[in-house]
């Protein structure tokens, strides 16, 4: 965010890069901390800690593409987070029992409607930002798109997997 804050070509293309920045670092940080006290964990603790073969998937495309990349590239990169969180909790807090786990709180963050019209809001702005290209930049960009949509599953797929080896320790 901060690479595309330095290039951003208005003010309020820079003020849209700082929203999605200060929802990263207010919103979610807030829950995260909270959830890392109640299990007696610091930052300092998790900075120790490797971060999970599709973690560091992740972490390292977005390197990648804030290396290098413009703008829209960024945008792409990020989207595909952004979308799913806010898909994927609406769809989990439309759950009644929902509310009940000890996971309530970042399901609320996620699932809150400023948080979907910020999404909406973002999403409008990548196709405003990516209207005047050309087909093949285009293609490019949606192809940063879909590898970030597909490093994001594996991400939700972890859960699966830690399921699966609890059932086969039975």
């Amino acid at each position: 965010y901060g690479k595309a804050i330095f290039h951003a070509d208005t003010l309020r293309e820079i003020q849209l890069y700082y929203s999605m920045l200060n929802f990263v670092n207010d919103t979610e940080s807030e829950v995260r901390l909270d959830y890392l006290k109640q299990f007696c964990i610091t930052d300092d603790d998790i900075e120790l800690i490797a971060p999970l073969p599709e973690n560091q998937n992740c972490i390292d495309f977005m390197f990648e593409i804030a290396s290098h990349g413009k703008n829209e590239e960024i945008l792409m990169a990020v989207l595909p987070c952004m979308l799913s969180y806010s898909y994927i909790f609406r769809k989990l807090a439309a759950v009644p029992t929902s509310r009940e786990s000890r996971y309530w709180d970042f399901i609320k963050d996620y699932a809150d409607e400023q948080y979907a019209e910020s999404c909406k809001e973002w999403s409008a702005f990548a196709e405003y930002k990516c209207a005047g290209l050309s087909e093949a930049n285009k293609k490019y960009l949606a192809d940063i798109f879909e590898k970030a949509s597909l490093l994001e599953l594996a991400f939700w797929k972890m859960a699966y997997r830690n399921e699966r080896m609890e059932e086969n320790a039975k």
